[in-house]
């Protein structure tokens, strides 16, 4: 998983992420890495537009997008 999130932050692209947001809900966004440090990530979410900080064992997965799959 951490080379999805090593790979949206050196290219700058979005990958699918599924994470647990504040409130303990499980969420499947788009999403661009802004920051990885340690053991938190930034990501900038594409629909709806919005910028999330969280720790990394709260992402549960990632993935290529569709378009980048080929």
């Amino acid at each position: 998983m951490e080379r999805f999130l090593r790979y949206s932050l050196e290219r700058d692209k979005p990958i699918r992420v599924i994470y647990l947001d504040a409130d303990g809900r499980l969420r499947q966004r788009q999403a661009v890495v802004e920051k990885l440090e340690g053991d938190t990530v930034s990501l900038y979410i594409l629909r709806p537009p919005a910028r999330v900080t969280l720790p990394v064992r709260d992402i549960l997965g990632a993935s290529y997008t569709a378009k980048d799959e080929e």
